[in-house]
């Protein structure tokens, strides 16, 4: 039988059963893996990141979601927020292209970010920057691209984000604001 066909039947048969389950899931691929919630920390940084994305993305033909469903060929993934030019309708459940996604890193999801997913990710033709913020410290990994092209890695601490292909750029500070580190 043909892989591509089999694997198209698993992933179909997952979102099946993830849209019958109370909570959400992840499909590698190979497992099923449960997505537990977040600190503190981790929702304020979203709750910031959702919010100014919303502001400055206002009037633009993107929209800035939070931990959507994405299928990338036979995995699913649910990136804390991702950034879509997808025509969406309300009722949307799994969306297949991201021009940027985010991801706030935790003790738990800090390998798969980091090692996992940039591989999983390159496969979204649409995709140019690829995000991780530090949730323990104020930082962030900048992984960009040119369509078709490699990940460029910059490693920030201060200064601002920006996001080629939105035209927007993210002051650092403000994706912490509220929190504390000592």
């Amino acid at each position: 039988m043909d892989t591509v066909l089999t694997r198209t039947r698993i992933t179909e048969t997952f979102l099946a059963w993830e849209d019958r389950q109370e909570g959400r899931y992840e499909f590698n691929g190979r497992d099923i893996v449960p997505m537990t919630g977040g600190t503190v920390a981790h929702q304020e940084i979203v709750f910031n990141l959702r919010l100014l994305l919303g502001s400055l993305l206002s009037g633009l033909p993107f929209r800035a979601l939070h931990e959507m469903r994405l299928r990338i060929g036979s995995q699913i993934r649910y990136p804390d927020v991702l950034v879509s030019a997808e025509p969406l309708d309300q009722t949307t459940r799994t969306l297949t292209d991201a021009v940027a996604i985010f991801e706030v890193l935790s003790a738990d999801t800090a390998t798969t970010d980091r090692v996992e997913k940039p591989i999983d990710y390159a496969a979204i033709p649409s995709l140019r920057t690829y995000v991780l913020l530090e949730q323990t410290t104020i930082g962030a990994t900048v992984l960009h691209r040119e369509p078709g092209g490699d990940w460029m890695a910059t490693a920030l601490t201060a200064g601002t984000i920006h996001l080629p292909g939105l035209g927007v750029s993210l002051p650092l500070t403000d994706l912490y604001r509220g929190l504390t580190f000592g």
